[in-house]
């Protein structure tokens, strides 16, 4: 399992890579800075939606916390991947990557996480959704 979640994590690199590339050469001509980041961050957060669905409804866990165990390693490694890949071969600073997290400045990478580490419970089986009893 852990195996195919690294694979999964792979696949939504590359497609994140290509979000990124298209958002720079496409986008960014069309719809200006801004527009490109929120359209750019609309697409990552479909694809993330799109290819975490298959691998999290093939999974047979019984408890949150191991939906929670991917969502911690998907978004550690890709915590990981952006600041290093950004810094070591981007050459960017680590004040311009961190700037990336500041959502009191518009920025929506934040937004683009929280979506990588809720795939996993947004597309658990509904059978492991336990809701208060009506009066409760």
């Amino acid at each position: 399992m852990w195996k195919r979640a690294l694979g999964v994590w792979g696949l939504l690199t590359l497609a994140m890579v290509a979000n990124g590339v298209a958002r720079l050469y496409l986008l960014v001509p069309l719809l200006g800075e801004r527009g490109a980041e929120l359209a750019s961050a609309a697409t990552g957060v479909a694809l993330i939606l799109a290819i975490t669905r298959p691998f999290i409804r093939s999974l047979n866990f019984v408890s949150p916390l191991e939906y929670g165990e991917i969502a911690l390693l998907w978004v550690s490694l890709t915590v990981a991947f952006e600041l290093g890949f950004g810094h070591y071969v981007a050459g960017a600073s680590w004040s311009a990557l961190l700037a990336n997290y500041d959502l009191l400045e518009g920025r929506t990478w934040p937004v683009v996480l929280a979506f990588v580490a809720a795939s996993p419970f947004i597309w658990r089986p509904r059978r492991l959704l336990h809701f208060a009893p009506h009066g409760a």
